[in-house]
């Protein structure tokens, strides 16, 4: 499971699929796209989005070395 943010995300992802009726209109979320965090609709069922987290931490101050890759 991803680590909890520590601060308001910047972007919102679709956990599934679904279609909404925003201003009269038809509008089509799909899993996995990216919402910003004044969408209308995000604040109305925020249960259909999830934070955008990286799946890996960030290394900052000092320099990465090259991958080491594996041929199994």
């Amino acid at each position: 499971m991803p680590p909890k943010a520590t601060t308001s995300p910047a972007a919102y992802i679709v956990l599934e699929s679904f279609v909404a009726d925003v201003d009269g209109a038809p509008v089509v979320y799909r899993k996995g796209e990216l919402v910003h965090p004044d969408d209308p609709y995000l604040a109305l069922t925020p249960d259909r989005f999830g934070p955008l987290v990286f799946p890996h931490p960030v290394k900052r101050g000092r320099a990465l070395g090259s991958p080491e890759v594996r041929a199994d």
